[in-house]
């Protein structure tokens, strides 16, 4: 018997496990998901689809429908272990779409790089490092004129790498981290050479064509070793184990299930306070009953928002005064209340806001009606009320 409630336990704890993800299929040729139906929302999703031989990586982002791709809600990752050899892959999303919305998703395939890919990729990078450096680097009469600062050449020189390795990604996560602060401090010391000492290094003769010559070839001694530098520490990032994209498919605006609403109905009991201090206290309690709206839903909102709501509703009884005087509502003609509250357990919700309150008095034989409005607090059970035909209400 403790066998069979070990195992039943065991099972349990499995399913809950796995009942975390729905599991969705990418259908390559139609360009779809789970034969064209909507996506699953607010709840993790175990993408699934084909990795044919070769595949070491693939990736799903995840975009606002409409967003026009500028940056990713979401993007999921799939490497192949190196004992994988079949033809699928599955890919978790962490991430709660929305229900009723629409998504943009993109997966790219992405396979070893090739060494010559990886020599061609390397040249046309050093090419466009040196077009870049002789662009910005300009020889005067004894100095040489780097046109922006260091630090603002060396953030142009990261993006040309970025924007030069947009097709390639790393198995092992390395991004390239950036160039060094040598290739900053080799700019800095090009700002502040002196031409002239090119006579010392190349000394050619004392003839004003041959010091000439003497600062040509130091001005390209300085430029090439600037060069050199970044050919080096690019190479370093290359040498890396690279993938190269080969496979781009995208399906834009694809809709997600329709979730229901929310609407709780509260019934509590809650105090008002009406005037006095301390020491002479006025107030009454009653119980009401009223409407509670989530300022967030529970599968997508932080656990605070989800467990806050605006709370309306009205009191079922009238109120009295310490003089014995009733205390009604102004229009309905019960008090009725607009706060916050606070969900602390699964059906018990504090409240707590403004009261509108209506007191007759008599002034010179005519009976006045003053509106107020006094805070009160409560207490509440809470019932849940799903609203919609949708298919899902977290």
């Amino acid at each position: 018997m403790k066998h069979l409630f070990a195992l039943l336990l065991l099972l349990g704890i499995t399913s809950a496990a796995f009942a975390q993800y729905e599991m969705v299929v990418f259908e390559y040729e139609k360009n779809y998901f789970n034969q064209g139906n909507p996506l699953p929302a607010e709840s993790f999703i175990m993408f699934s689809g084909q990795a044919e031989a070769g595949t070491d990586l693939v990736t799903i982002d995840v975009f606002k429908g409409g967003s026009k791709h500028k940056k990713p809600l979401y993007t999921g990752t799939w490497k192949r272990s190196f004992s994988n050899t079949g033809e699928k892959f599955e890919l978790p999303l962490n991430y709660k779409l929305r229900g009723d919305d629409q998504y943009d998703i993109v997966l790219k395939n992405y396979r070893k790089a090739t060494q010559t890919e990886k020599e061609n990729l390397k040249q046309i990078m050093n090419s466009t490092l040196d077009a870049y450096v002789d662009g910005i680097i300009s020889v005067e009469r004894r100095r040489l004129n780097v046109a922006k600062p260091a630090g603002a050449i060396v953030r142009d020189l990261n993006d040309l790498i970025k924007e030069g390795t947009i097709f390639y990604e790393n198995k092992i996560n390395f991004d390239f981290p950036g160039f060094s602060d040598i290739i900053k401090n080799k700019i800095e010391q090009l700002n502040k050479a002196k031409l002239k000492r090119g006579n010392i290094i190349f000394a050619n003769g004392e003839k004003k064509h041959q010091r000439k010559e003497s600062k040509r070839l130091y001005s390209e001694k300085l430029i090439g070793e600037l060069k050199t530098a970044l050919h080096t520490e690019l190479e370093q990032y290359l040498n890396t184990d690279l993938m190269v994209l080969y496979d781009w498919k995208e399906v834009n605006d694809y809709p997600t299930e329709k979730t229901r609403n929310i609407l709780s109905i509260n019934a509590g009991y809650g105090g008002v306070y009406f005037d006095g201090d301390l020491n002479d206290l006025s107030y009454d309690s009653a119980p009401y009953v009223g409407l509670s709206f989530p300022l967030g839903r529970a599968a997508l909102a932080s656990p605070f928002w989800s467990n806050t709501s605006i709370s309306l509703g009205a009191f079922i009884n009238n109120f009295e005064d310490e003089n014995g005087n009733e205390v009604t509502g102004p229009i309905f003609g019960r008090p009725y209340y607009l706060g916050l509250g606070y969900k602390v357990f699964q059906f018990i919700r504090i409240n707590a806001g403004a009261t509108f309150i209506e007191q007759k008095r008599d002034e010179f034989g005519f009976a006045i009606k003053d509106i107020k409005v006094r805070p009160f607090v409560g207490v509440s059970a809470e019932v849940n009320l799903w609203l919609g035909l949708g298919s899902k209400g977290k």
